[in-house]
């Protein structure tokens, strides 16, 4: 299965969110009853927006993801949201993002989270990378994956890994495709030691419709994470057509 994940951070409203869903999520049901073969699609908005995706969202087409969570299921944690108030609402929880860790996420906070995400019964989408160009994709994304698993078991929890180097979150193009390809064999490799049995490992980093060819030619990657490009309904389905019609 392909995948394409759209992490919408802080820039939709309630209504923009809704109006983009619908417009996109419209247009995959025709593909669908057209037997059009489609990627896993998952849309991740701001936490405002999710009671209302929710009673919107076709699961045939379209599933959602929260952004974040906290680590405990309730207490006193102003601002936070916990897993048992996310369930019901979304399949997928963001974790570690880099714009978490620059916040002054920890690793441990990161494994706690994890943890929490799969003993909910819902799929952490796990995020590593390294922070500047010139570091070693391998190294700091095999290390980190390490330290973002301490607390949970690979071999049966479900989940999926997106290489996002931070250096290239908000630039104007991806990480150069060989780079990405070197990183994410590593990581793969890294999760099959680990005991999972079919690695996911997506792209996330500067990722719009006019640059992903390059990252789709890498028949290791199983996917694209975006964010400007999935506002637009246009640019979102453009992306979506992409990686569905890749082999």
């Amino acid at each position: 299965m392909r995948y394409v994940l759209a992490n919408w951070k802080m820039y939709p409203t309630v209504d923009e969110a809704r109006s983009v869903l619908a417009g996109v999520q419209a247009r995959l049901a025709d593909r669908l009853a057209a037997e059009s073969t489609l990627p896993r699609v998952i849309v991740c908005p701001p936490f405002v927006a999710l009671a209302a995706l929710r009673g919107l969202a076709d699961d045939r087409v379209v599933r959602l993801g929260a952004q974040n969570c906290h680590w405990e299921p309730r207490g006193p944690y102003t601002g936070e949201i916990s897993t048992s108030m996310l369930r019901g609402l979304v399949e997928y929880v963001m974790v570690g993002h880099s714009e978490r860790r620059a916040a002054g996420e920890t690793d441990e906070q990161i494994a706690a989270k994890v943890a929490a995400v799969a003993g909910a019964g819902l799929v952490p989408i796990v995020f590593v990378g390294e922070d500047e160009v010139g570091d070693d994709p391998r190294q700091a994304a095999h290390e980190r994956l390490g330290r973002a698993l301490a607390r949970a078991d690979p071999a049966t929890q479900p989940l999926l890994v997106v290489y996002e180097p931070a250096w290239a979150i908000g630039g104007r193009e991806p990480a150069p495709p060989d780079r990405v390809r070197r990183a994410v064999d590593h990581l793969k490799g890294a999760l099959v030691r680990l005991g999972t049995p079919d690695p996911v490992v997506l792209y996330g980093g500067a990722v719009d419709e006019d640059d992903i060819e390059p990252l789709l030619s890498l028949d290791n990657l199983d996917g694209v994470g975006a964010t400007r490009a999935t506002l637009d309904p246009e640019s979102f389905l453009h992306i979506i057509e992409q990686v569905a019609g890749r082999p």
